[in-house]
């Protein structure tokens, strides 16, 4: 299940981030993956303190976007990590980690997300590419974009050939741990909307008993 949201970050937030790459400073990105032979981009580093403020931006965000809370039914969102891509930059095919070793406790991660912050034609290549059976996907959107997926996939970076891909990178531990439950329940939310007026008082109060009741079966706190 991908789920390409548009416009998670609006033109003042997307602003923000995009001044805040542009002058942050960048170390050697294996930093978090010593010894990899796959991965070649840069990050911002750790020590920059603007960081946690325009993760805390992002986040946010996130957690704000009806389309992002109807589909991942997020526990915990951890600050992102900043990634530049120039030409010559990839990131080979890999899986993100499980577990992800957050503070102040471990993070169980069911969906990975990316936040665009160039538009797509500022750079040439450099597309998002998920492996879902035969046929990869390529996904490349605009800057305050952003493309959720279930943790585990197999993906990778694609080569930039031209200009600078920038972007934030994070996780989602979900309330619902199963995929296929958080599908059925996001099912059930595109069909309240499109119930609408239609339906009665007696139609709401039954659908709120089939949420109410997944909820209590499938929900972790």
């Amino acid at each position: 299940m991908i789920n390409q949201i548009t416009k998670v970050l609006d033109e003042a937030q997307t602003a923000r981030a995009r001044a805040f790459m542009e002058n942050a400073h960048f170390v050697e990105g294996r930093v978090t993956n010593r010894g990899s032979t796959i991965k070649n981009n840069q990050q911002v580093g750790q020590d920059d303190a603007e960081q946690s403020d325009i993760g805390r931006m992002i986040v946010q965000s996130l957690l704000g976007n009806n389309s992002l809370v109807d589909m991942a039914f997020p526990r915990a969102i951890p600050g992102p990590t900043f990634s530049r891509y120039e030409p010559g930059m990839y990131y080979g095919l890999h899986m993100d980690e499980a577990i992800m070793h957050t503070k102040p406790k471990p993070l169980r991660t069911d969906m990975s997300v990316t936040v665009f912050l160039s538009n797509a034609d500022e750079y040439d290549g450099g597309e998002l590419e998920l492996w879902f059976g035969t046929e990869p996907v390529l996904i490349k959107m605009n800057a305050g974009d952003a493309v959720v997926y279930p943790t585990g996939i197999i993906h990778q970076v694609c080569p930039v050939t031209r200009g600078r891909r920038y972007a934030a990178v994070t996780w989602i531990q979900s309330q619902i741990p199963e995929l296929r439950h958080r599908e059925v329940l996001s099912h059930y939310y595109q069909l309240m909307a499109r119930m609408g007026g239609q339906a009665d008082d007696t139609d709401r109060l039954l659908m709120e008993s089939v949420r109410t009741g997944l909820y209590r079966m499938w929900m972790e706190l």
